[in-house]
């Protein structure tokens, strides 16, 4: 709660300050939006015990007057409370989600501070991202959210460079500590090309960022990524290719296919499909670390998975979706049916079920760390 009061404070001294300067018109000129979310969920344990978990959060941005022609402050955090739970009356806590001042030139953007930064392209997996598992599934994660010094230059209306220098873990000045990143978007045809290379920071190598243990530790420092989107007839195609190498330790590769599909239904309502294949070649990782964490034994160098994703909309307030995961090296698979409903005064209703089924041992089978379900009910009001 302290860091959510200093937070506050600087932010409110800093508003003032630029208001006293004559850069900002006026502070009552700034307005307040976000998101307040109640979830409940209930994970499913092998003994057929439940670990119930009740979590309050608010998503709160602060929509600033723009600091003259072509620069803006964007200011954003969350907010989380447990209240049932493993964590439950622990103070909230506090995550930044946007701090940072944009200036948007004739020649090049420039952004300085807490900013999100993704690569996606939208596919459901992406190993090609400057933060791996930034956004999985549709969904966003902590990682996406980074300390870092954007610049984009763009060249026509359809190709541009990015460039980004993050630190981390904290702004700082030494070399080991930052992360830097490149790449390049071009139109060719009826096509979106992207390359791009990403080199880790030294110190975070191996290290964790976003919600879960990040990606980037199962992988070399450096990598380098290509991807290709694009349509044929009715359907969207895209793939995607990522080389990952560092001195002294054996290079890995990724490959993934893609295709989506939607078909309208009537005027209103829309039916969409994805579907596409990821390869992982893990290389460099220790043979013991494949066997625990990936499930591959010694003659097996890659690991598999195809994912889909169906949204049906039922009327125009209401629809439902499934996701599921396969591993086709030993059939396991998860499965995650979700119903949304827009209610009466902005409130949203989200009833999902996440379930994970296969054999002992397999990659996506319940285990001492995968529950046989996990069951969640939310409910979000916006504003």
């Amino acid at each position: 709660m302290r860091r959510v009061v200093v937070f506050l404070s600087v932010t409110a001294l800093l508003t003032c300050s630029l208001t006293g300067l004559g850069i900002v018109p006026s502070a009552r000129a700034m307005e307040v939006g976000g998101k307040l979310d109640v979830s409940v969920s209930a994970q499913l344990q092998d003994d057929g015990s439940f670990d119930t978990e009740v979590v309050e959060s608010l998503d709160l941005e602060l929509f600033l007057p723009p600091l003259g022609n072509n620069t803006e402050m964007r200011v954003g955090f969350l907010l989380t409370k447990p209240i049932q739970g493993l964590f439950a009356g622990n103070e909230p806590t506090y995550f930044a989600k946007k701090l940072y001042l944009r200036h948007r030139g004739e020649r090049f953007h420039l952004t300085v501070g807490r900013q999100p930064v993704s690569w996606s392209f939208g596919s459901l997996l992406n190993l090609v991202d400057y933060t791996l598992g930034a956004e999985t599934l549709k969904e966003d994660s902590t990682g996406k959210y980074i300390d870092a010094i954007g610049v984009y230059i763009p060249v026509n209306w359809n190709s541009g460079v990015d460039a980004v220098l993050s630190f981390p873990r904290g702004f700082s000045t030494e070399t080991k500590e930052m992360k830097w990143g490149v790449r390049g978007r071009f139109g060719v045809r009826r096509y979106d090309l992207t390359v791009s290379y990403v080199r880790e920071s030294e110190a975070a190598a191996g290290g964790g960022s976003g919600d879960l243990m990040s990606l980037a530790s199962l992988f070399p420092r450096q990598r380098l990524g290509l991807t290709l989107k694009g349509d044929v007839g009715n359907f969207g195609v895209y793939g995607a290719l990522g080389y990952y190498f560092d001195t002294g330790v054996d290079s890995s590769r990724s490959y993934l296919v893609g295709v989506d599909y939607s078909r309208s239904i009537d005027y209103y309502r829309k039916l969409t499909l994805q579907l596409e294949y990821l390869g992982i070649q893990p290389g460099n990782l220790d043979p013991t670390v494949k066997a625990n964490l990936l499930n591959l034994d010694g003659d097996d160098h890659q690991l598999d998975l195809l994912t889909a994703s169906v949204v049906y909309p039922i009327d125009d307030f209401s629809s439902v979706s499934l996701v599921t995961v396969v591993s086709l090296d030993d059939g396991s698979f998860l499965a995650a049916p979700v119903y949304r409903n827009a209610l009466p005064g902005d409130i949203d209703l989200t009833v999902g079920v996440t379930a994970f089924f296969g054999r002992d041992g397999s990659l996506l089978a319940p285990g001492v760390f995968v529950p046989k379900a996990v069951f969640t009910v939310g409910l979000s009001y916006a504003f």
